[in-house]
């Protein structure tokens, strides 16, 4: 559920100036990345005859501009270009993001100052609530308006938006007891797990070029962070603490299973809609239809429909299935604060690791990075740390005596 700063930009795709100029050619001009497009494209080469460089335009589209003649655009085209629908994704690696920019030391400032709020400095729970608020808001209505403008809005029915928005609501209407115990608990556990664990599959880099890439991470990493602060800090939450099974419960069902119901709902609803939203692209299309434009998509949900009901329902049942290993590292980290430190220093790591690797690939284009098994090894490494960690702090590894 769940998320531009603003180095100039060169789309790789013309802009409308670009395009009057070059009316005559005949090439179909390339499909642009999506995030969880991208994010496959991140983690190994796409399918034969997709990715990327899908066709997702009409015959007689114009040609696309290559990344490599940025130099030959013409004077003026950076700001027409900045304003196209078409230019490029903000995590998708290119040169651009290396030069120098006030993105950078902005959403630096910001990751840092969140960190040093929710970890190292001693704010009242309503100076957090309030920052959080404004930085958390202000991310998420820039992602609305970003992804609106290249038609991905069905993104925001993701269990990282929706959970970042109940979470941010939860702040303000959850004080003095006006919200039940288990409400509280379901956010915690869906915040500490499914969100900040899906991380390691996809592999989201923490960058800073860009305010799509920034709030791609925070929308995933920042939530532990405020959990953290609520439930060690201010001791907010439950008392005496839940069993492990109790709390994993509370996540699942009370939050986690009826999203996903309706989800999966929307998604099997969507075909029958009128067209300007049976064809826009969901988190499970990147999946099923990796590199499809809008027209193939739509047709193979249409066309396609009796295939298209056990694919998407496998979808969501592996979203499930991954999810319950975030379940249970956020019900330990809930019960203990040892598991709760070394489960945030693992995504903020592999955040870290991976963001490294993008703006190496962007300064290296010939560099592959890991596929994506490598993502889901990620969450096997996590578990070689915290499960010595809950073993030592029950007293099972004597590794202080």
């Amino acid at each position: 559920p769940l998320s531009a700063m603003a180095p100039k930009q060169r789309s790789s795709t013309p802009g409308p100036a670009l395009r009057r100029a070059g009316a005559g050619s005949s090439t179909p001009k390339r499909e642009e990345p999506t995030p969880k497009r991208e994010a496959a494209r991140r983690s190994g080469p796409a399918p034969s005859g997709k990715g990327e460089g899908a066709s997702s335009a009409p015959p007689g589209a114009p040609e696309a501009v290559p990344a490599r003649q940025e130099a030959e655009l013409p004077a003026g085209a950076d700001e027409v270009l900045l304003r196209s629908k078409a230019s490029i994704y903000a995590l998708t690696p290119d040169r651009r993001w290396l030069r120098p920019s006030y993105a950078f030391p902005l959403y630096g400032s910001a990751w840092c100052l969140t960190i040093a709020l929710c970890f190292i400095l001693e704010p009242s729970f309503e100076a957090l609530r309030l920052y959080y608020t404004v930085i958390g808001v202000g991310l998420l209505a820039y992602r609305v308006y970003y992804y609106a403008r290249k038609e991905w809005i069905l993104y925001f029915i993701d269990l990282c938006f929706v959970t970042s928005i109940l979470l941010i609501w939860s702040l303000w209407r959850c004080t003095e007891g006006r919200c039940s115990e288990e409400w509280l608990l379901a956010v915690y556990i869906v915040a500490q797990g499914p969100v900040a664990g899906a991380t390691f599959p996809l592999q989201t880099p923490l960058t800073l070029h860009h305010p799509e890439a920034f709030e791609s991470f925070f929308l995933h990493a920042s939530p532990m962070w405020i959990c953290y602060a609520v439930r060690w800090r201010w001791a907010l939450l439950l008392e005496p603490v839940p069993s492990f099974g109790a709390l994993i419960s509370a996540g699942f069902w009370r939050l986690y299973f009826p999203w996903a119901l309706m989800y999966l709902a929307f998604l099997l609803v969507q075909p029958f809609l009128p067209d300007s939203i049976a064809q826009k692209e969901t988190l499970m299309d990147g999946f099923i239809f990796p590199g499809a434009a809008p027209a193939a998509r739509l047709a193979g949900k249409r066309q396609g429909f009796r295939t298209f009901v056990p694919k998407v329902i496998a979808c969501v049942g592996f979203h499930a299935l991954l999810s319950l290993s975030s379940f249970a590292a956020s019900a330990l980290a809930y019960k203990y604060h040892a598991v709760q430190v070394a489960w945030i220093l693992c995504v903020l790591v592999g955040c870290m690791i991976a963001g490294a690797r993008f703006y190496y690939q962007s300064a290296h284009p010939d560099y592959v990075p890991p596929g994506q098994l490598w993502g889901l090894a990620r969450i096997a490494v996590a578990w070689a740390v915290l499960l010595p960690t809950y073993l030592v702090t029950e007293g099972y590894l004597p590794l202080f005596q």
